[in-house]
C-alpha cells in the first residue's frame, strides 16, 4: 500500500510541473497547432510521448526505491506478484497524469483565468494527498470515483497480489473490497475522457502569454 501511496505522490508533482509548463507555453503550442502541420491531437500525442518517459522513470525510481529499501532494513526482496499488470497500471496511470494536467492548464487558458494557475497546477498534488487519506477513511462507492484512488490501489494489487479495499487500511473497521475489473475500468474511462477533453479545449484555446501570467 505503501509503494502505490508514494508513487501517485511522486507523479503528481511531476504533472504539476507538466501542468505549469504548458501554461506558459500555450501560447507557442497555438502558433505550432495552427500554423504548422502539427494539429492539436498530433501535438498533444507526441507531448505526452515525451511526458511520460519523465513519468515512468519516477515510477522505475520508486519501484526500485521501494525494494531497495526494505532488502536494507529488513533483508527481505519483495519483488511484485504480477510484474507486467504493476508495469501496465504504471503506464496508464503516466497518461492519465499526462492527461489530468494538461486539462487543467488548457482549461486555466481557455477561461482567461492566469491568476488562478498557480493554484491550479498543484491540484494534481493535492488531490493525490487526499487520496492518501483512504488508508484510515472508507471512500465507499466513491473509492471507485477517485482516478487518484484506483491508481493506488490498483498498484496494491499487481505489487502484492492481494484484493485492495475501499479504504480504511489501518483502521479496525470491517473492510469492502474493491473489484479490480471495474476500478481498471475506472481508471480507463477517466483517462479517455481527460484526452477528449484535452484536445477539444486545445482547439479553441487562444494562449496567455507569460506576461500576463507574471503579472498575477
Amino acid at each position: 500500500m505503501a509503494y502505490g501511496s508514494l508513487t501517485i505522490i511522486s507523479l503528481s508533482a511531476v504533472a504539476t510541473g507538466i501542468a505549469d509548463s504548458l501554461i506558459h507555453a500555450s501560447k507557442s503550442i497555438k502558433f505550432v497547432t495552427k500554423y504548422t502541420r502539427l494539429s492539436p491531437s498530433k501535438f498533444v500525442a507526441e507531448n505526452m510521448a515525451s511526458s511520460l518517459i519523465v513519468l515512468l522513470m519516477v515510477s522505475a525510481i520508486m519501484f526500485c526505491s521501494m525494494i531497495g529499501v526494505f532488502w536494507h532494513k529488513f533483508g527481505v526482496l519483495i519483488l511484485p506478484e504480477n510484474p507486467l499488470g504493476l508495469l501496465s497500471t504504471a503506464f496508464l496511470s503516466a497518461i492519465f497524469l499526462y492527461a489530468f494536467s494538461a486539462f487543467l492548464s488548457f482549461l486555466v487558458v481557455v477561461l482567461r483565468a492566469p491568476k488562478s494557475a498557480s493554484f491550479v497546477t498543484f491540484i494534481p498534488l493535492i488531490l493525490s494527498f487526499l487520496s492518501y487519506s483512504s488508508l484510515w477513511i472508507d471512500l465507499k462507492i466513491f473509492a471507485y470515483v477517485s482516478p487518484f484512488n484506483c491508481i493506488s490501489a490498483l498498484f496494491y494489487h499487481y505489487f502484492s497480489g492481494k484484493q485492495p479495499v475501499t479504504g480504511g487500511f489501518f483502521t479496525a473497521n470491517e473492510k469492502w473490497s474493491m473489484d479490480v475489473t471495474l476500478t481498471a475500468c475506472s481508471m480507463i474511462a477517466w483517462t479517455i475522457t481527460m484526452l477528449i477533453l484535452v484536445v477539444t479545449l486545445l482547439k479553441r484555446m487562444r494562449g496567455v502569454g507569460i506576461e500576463e501570467i507574471r503579472l498575477v
